[in-house]
């Protein structure tokens, strides 16, 4: 996941604690904040205030403000979640006592005016960013007067507690306030001027995808091209039967845009919630017809279908150019998964390395032949995506199933993209053409056995256990982008006890909280799947099929535009943002 494409998003994304939580550490952080300002004042200021007024500063200042504005910014702003207010309100309360430590080193009392009213805008600026962000610059208007209520609270308290004893004049206060919504204006003015940037660039707002991503919201890009990608179906049927989709489609960009929640809504559907495919609940729960329960038959963690049959992903080799614009057309996608034609006739696993002769630090592949058919898994030390063309140029997908494992560190990955027509795409296809030559001579046999088992608790996961001959294959899939270190180690410790051991990823970019959070799985879930798979293991027929899809709409270069877009809308922010403040600091103090 490299940095210039819209995972940069989960750089911003972390978790927010519970609501009470929260609500009590306002509490308490305004008896700490009011303590610690008024020992600032006693340590580095020659004026001695009375202990008593901490109380009435701690409620009317580092209290009362950030209440009130916490909860009236869900109310004023539909949909605005109370626990993002609160956490809001808490950045909002430590930035007020960062500016009251300040305070305490005015040398004269004209400088202490422009910290308290810089602290002020600052406040105004900061409630008006993160809202408009967040919820969009559609709402603006709401957003310009429901963020004054927490300032002018405290110009109130101000007041109340003595600050009209400073005996500024008329001409000082109209000259702050008018600071302040001078300010504020110009905020909402550079904000106005990089939406239309972005909107120039490619028809999206950036505040509407930033929002909508921070919300997890189903969103359709209005972008793309018609096409009909491939969808192979790779199933395997030992008395019950496991159904895989790979369709020629990145599961992305990112959470409920374009086919972000491809990957588990296709695992849903297949595990027999299919209902509304493309509306996957954005916590990973699925989506039932019929407000039926899901379909997944829990036992001890791991579980099927009630039939016993399940279904999971495939990842094949592609970039975000092949992303669907519109989550709806998962629909299509699905309705192009086949009942492929089964036979039991496989070759062993075949393993070849090609890192040392190709210049990579490591190109692996690893493929078996189904009949005249032959599946093959990809993985490529260092690369994140490839183009479509790179492997499949000339080959027919009827023949081969192409899978990208994807294993890499959830949070660590790496962004090198494989390019058609280049070199390393070139040095790449002659490594595929070389290992193709050589599986196809492994020769077939007649006792094909496998055994599978599925995990939903709350990460969809799959084992897999393949036997031809003496050799059996360990298959470890997990439905996240790249694989945590724990599912690494998962895997590694079942290298003593199969000949292969396959981990693999979705490179589902369903959710972006959980690509800018996860750092470990349930491995004792996968652990209770592979026991189960291994329990499972019986004579089987296995093949795969292709289908194309109905029309759909794929990113393909608009892609590229959106990358653009998030490029700008992060750094002209940023830099008007540094620019802003200086020029602040510099109207109110020279």
């Amino acid at each position: 996941m490299g940095a210039d494409n819209v995972d940069a998003f989960q750089r911003f994304i972390f978790s927010v604690p519970p609501l009470r939580v929260q609500a009590a550490a306002l509490v308490v952080l305004s008896a700490v904040y009011a303590v610690g300002t008024f020992g600032g004042i006693w340590l580095f200021t020659p004026f001695a205030p009375d202990p008593s007024r901490i109380v009435p500063v701690a409620a009317l200042i580092f209290l009362v403000p950030f209440v009130v504005a916490a909860e009236l910014f869900p109310r004023v702003l539909d949909g605005y979640p109370r626990p993002w207010s609160y956490f809001l309100a808490l950045t909002s309360q430590f930035v007020l006592f960062v500016y009251a430590l300040v305070l305490t080193g005015a040398n004269n009392v004209g400088n202490a005016w422009s910290i308290i009213w810089l602290s002020f805008i600052t406040l105004y600026l900061v409630n008006i960013l993160v809202l408009v962000v967040s919820t969009g610059i559609d709402r603006s208007d709401r957003i310009l007067l429901a963020s004054l209520v927490e300032p002018g609270l405290l110009i109130a308290a101000f007041y109340a507690l003595g600050g009209s004893e400073f005996g500024f004049s008329t001409y000082r206060h109209v000259f702050a306030f008018a600071s302040l919504l001078i300010a504020a204006g110009f905020l909402v003015l550079v904000l106005l001027v990089v939406d239309y940037l972005i909107k120039s660039n490619t028809d999206v707002s950036a505040f509407a995808l930033t929002s909508g991503l921070l919300r997890n919201d189903r969103e359709s890009l209005d972008l793309g091209v018609e096409a009909r990608p491939s969808v192979e179906t790779f199933a395997v049927d030992n008395g019950s039967r496991l159904t895989v989709a790979a369709p020629w489609v990145h599961p992305g960009p990112l959470g409920g845009f374009g086919g972000g929640q491809l990957s588990g809504n296709l695992i849903d559907a297949l595990n027999g919630g299919r209902g509304d495919v493309a509306g996957r609940d954005p916590s990973g729960a699925a989506a039932a017809a019929d407000g039926g329960t899901e379909a997944a038959a829990i036992d001890g963690g791991t579980g099927a279908a009630s039939d016993g049959d399940a279904g999971f992903f495939f990842h094949v080799p592609c970039t975000h150019k092949e992303d669907l614009s519109n989550p709806a057309d998962a629909e299509r996608i699905l309705d192009a998964v086949a009942e492929p034609e089964l036979t039991e006739r496989a070759s062993r696993l075949v393993t070849e390395s090609y890192g040392e002769r190709e210049g990579y630090a490591d190109v692996r592949f690893h493929g078996r032949r189904i009949g005249d058919k032959e599946v093959i898994v990809l993985h490529g030390e260092g690369i994140d995506d490839y183009d479509t063309g790179v492997f499949m140029r000339d080959v027919d997908h009827d023949d081969v199933l192409l899978i990208d494992q994807h294993r890499h560190d959830i949070q660590n990955g790496p962004d090198a993209e494989i390019q058609y027509g280049s070199a390393e795409a070139d040095r790449l296809k002659r490594a595929f053409d070389d290992f193709r030559d050589r599986l196809a001579d492994a020769p077939l046999t007649d006792d094909y056995a496998a055994g599978f088992a599925l995990t939903r608790t709350g990460q969809d996961a799959l084992a897999m256990v393949e036997s031809v001959g003496d050799q059996e294959v360990l298959w470890i899939g997990v439905d996240t982008n790249g694989l945590t270190p724990d599912v690494r180690a998962t895997a590694d410790a079942y290298r003593d006890e199969f000949d292969a051991v396959i981990p693999f990823s979705t490179d589902t970019h369903a959710s972006i909280h959980e690509l800018a959070n996860m750092r470990e799985s349930d491995t004792d879930a996968i652990e209770r799947a592979v026991d189960r798979a291994v329990d499972d293991v019986a004579p089987a027929t296995v093949g795969f099929e292709s289908r194309r899809t109905e029309p759909v709409k794929l990113l393909k270069n608009d892609y590229n535009g959106l990358v653009f877009s998030v490029n700008i809308l992060i750094r002209l922010t940023l830099i008007s943002l540094v620019t802003l403040y200086v020029l602040l600091v510099l109207w109110l103090f020279f």
